[in-house]
């Protein structure tokens, strides 16, 4: 065997010692045939063991687009990611070409990730229109899985790899100001029942699904991007309800989780720490109890929920520390960057954990490359364009709502 050979394995070896098990390991995505596990992880630690301290750090981060490209990072190494919004994708060509730029912007394809959910929360005007989850409470998860599989589709073909949804928030306050119809349900095993089939419907055609906002965000009283909610309830309730549809997703492999800005006492009664800073959630109760082993990121971290405690380098070395993979839009993104490096520089982060999350983050990378359309996708690149949005989309969706929706009413009327 050859020497780098048995470098992989040593470093494997050590880091399945300490528990980081890689994302690919856990098939969040489908595999290809003929590839096994094994060589998906071999080929990530051979992609970690080539990158140096400062492109491993760069890693960790998920930024929108805004400046020059591959220039924003405020280093000299491209981020981990991108997210779009809105105002960067007005049309389809325009969202193809600055996806193409961002890819090629970096040596490690970066991920290219966006807020596309259905309903209010959609970035994207020119794709097929899903349904706010709300409205989709009636539907059996075969449908579900479907309309995943749809959204996937077009989101592949623009050259998306990961979508910020579903929300898994179990919607038990009415007046929640931010989850409302987002939510599939606000009973927990409805959203466990749904949201798991929309997940592998996104992920079997190479969509990175995720799960959020945990521990949950669907009774809170305020709205996180103003300010940090308090979730004052004891441990029994909170695993009765609101962490029900986490544990369903975690078996559905769902390929990454958000932290919400979220403040919960009976789980970490540190004042005023927000979910997305607290060991105690993040590294005990998710990934220890919980058993997750994909990738965690958080909310966006310009969330005043975050910017009015804490400052952007200290918030994300107090991510990190806490057990959080990808640090999404902090606030100032050079200050944050050049927070983690040091911390790792000077040991407050050891190595071994930042090659923990690195090591996640390229073996999800590597299955999201290594996904190859099913023969349902149009044959070629062209075809599947011209198909995002497209009137036989549209109508295909119509229809298979409405016929679900009819045999649903008519269950009811026969019972």
């Amino acid at each position: 065997m050859k020497s780098h050979h048995w470098f992989q394995l040593l470093v494997l070896s050590a880091i399945l010692m300490i528990g980081a098990v890689p994302v690919c390991a856990a098939r969040s995505l489908p595999p290809v045939i003929g590839e096994s596990k094994l060589s998906t992880t071999e080929q990530a630690i051979e992609q970690l063991r080539q990158l140096n301290l400062a492109e491993k750090v760069s890693q960790l981060f998920i930024i929108a687009p805004d400046g020059v490209l591959g220039e924003s990072s405020g280093s000299s190494h491209p981020p981990g990611g991108y997210i779009l919004f809105a105002r960067h994708v007005p049309t389809l060509p325009v969202t193809i070409d600055l996806i193409e730029k961002l890819r090629a912007s970096a040596t490690i394809p970066p991920f290219i990730a966006v807020d596309q959910e259905g309903g209010r929360v959609a970035r994207l005007s020119f794709t097929t229109p899903m349904p706010a989850a709300r409205s989709l409470e009636a539907l059996p998860p075969d449908t579900l899985y479907r309309l995943g599989r749809l959204l996937g589709r077009e989101l592949y073909t623009l050259g998306f790899t990961v979508d910020f949804a579903p929300v898994l928030d179990v919607a038990t306050r009415v007046d929640n100001p931010v989850i409302g119809n987002r939510a599939f349900s606000h009973d927990p095993y409805e959203v466990a029942r749904l949201a798991p089939a929309f997940i592998q419907g996104l992920q079997s055609n190479g969509i990175a699904a995720t799960g959020k906002h945990f521990p949950g965000h669907g009774d809170t009283r305020v709205d996180s991007h103003l300010v940090l909610p308090v979730v004052d309830h004891p441990i029994d309730r909170i695993d009765s309800v609101e962490l029900v549809p986490f544990r369903a997703a975690i078996l559905a492999n769902v390929s990454m989780i958000m932290i919400g800005h979220l403040h919960y006492p009976s789980l970490d009664p540190t004042p005023g720490l927000p979910a997305t800073l607290s060991q105690p959630i993040i590294d005990n109760l998710l990934r220890k109890q919980l058993a997750y082993n994909g990738v965690i990121i958080t909310d966006a971290m310009n969330m005043r929920a975050i910017t009015d405690g804490f400052d952007s380098g200290p918030a994300a070395v107090l991510a990190v520390k806490a057990g959080v993979d990808i640090i999404l839009m902090p606030q100032n993104y050079p200050a944050a960057y050049q927070a983690v490096l040091s911390a790792v520089e000077n040991g407050e982060i050891p190595l071994s954990r930042l090659d923990e999350s690195v090591l996640r983050i390229l073996c999800l990378k590597q299955r999201l490359a290594t996904y190859k359309p099913s023969p349902l996708f149009p044959p070629d690149r062209l075809a599947a364009i011209s198909s995002i949005g497209s009137f036989a989309h549209r109508d295909w969706m119509s229809v298979l709502l409405q016929n679900r929706l009819n045999q649903s009413a008519e269950a009811k009327n026969a019972e």
